[in-house]
């Protein structure tokens, strides 16, 4: 028996390991990437808001620093998509945004789903940002990236984020490339090799 003790040790280890590493969902999972191998959008690019927070004023002074031609139009309609190449959205639901605009917010979720669907029926890019990682974890926010991250081609966000294996499973399940950054300066890098 003490000629196989070492065997069966070693065996015993090799399970325990295994079954660790089958239960264990991390971002290795999914595509990241520090940023994109190549480009995948071009400018004229459209910024837009689903939810109308400020994170999306927040990527129109991102894009002057890395001098893309960009509008920021935070209330952009599907049919504003006639002279943008590339469309990036930042996700993040704000009471008091879509308080400034005649919209309820089934009506903002109806107007991100339409233009979805015109950048799909266009075949634009379509570039997610989310910049407020877990301060933004709230039922609205969760249900605009539901309804957008299906019709991404790209996902950039903090990795701050509490949901991080909701956020995994969603982004895997629609094979979308993702980039998590530490803090919002980093997001320069990312978003710049979605055009260069």
């Amino acid at each position: 028996m003490k000629k196989y003790l070492p065997v069966l040790i070693c065996l015993f280890f090799a399970i325990i390991l295994l079954v660790i590493a089958l239960g264990q969902t991390n971002a290795s999972n999914i595509n990241t990437y520090p940023n994109l191998p190549a480009p995948i959008g071009d400018e004229k690019i459209l910024i837009t808001s689903a939810g109308q927070a400020v994170e999306s004023a927040i990527m129109q002074t991102i894009s002057e620093d890395l001098n893309l031609e960009a509008d920021y139009r935070p209330r952009a309609l599907a049919t504003d998509l006639y002279d943008y190449r590339t469309v990036v959205i930042a996700i993040g639901y704000s009471t008091n945004g879509l308080a400034q605009t005649t919209r309820s917010f089934q009506e903002e979720m109806t107007r991100v789903k339409q233009l979805m669907l015109e950048a799909d029926r266009r075949e634009i890019p379509v570039v997610l940002i989310n910049l407020s990682g877990a301060l933004r974890e709230d039922d609205q926010t969760w249900k605009l990236a539901e309804l957008t991250i299906p019709h991404a081609t790209y996902f950039i966000g903090l990795d701050t984020t509490k949901q991080t294996e909701k956020l995994f499973k969603l982004l895997k399940r629609h094979h979308v490339p993702t980039t998590l950054v530490n803090q919002l300066d980093d997001i320069h890098t990312p978003l710049n090799s979605v055009f260069r």
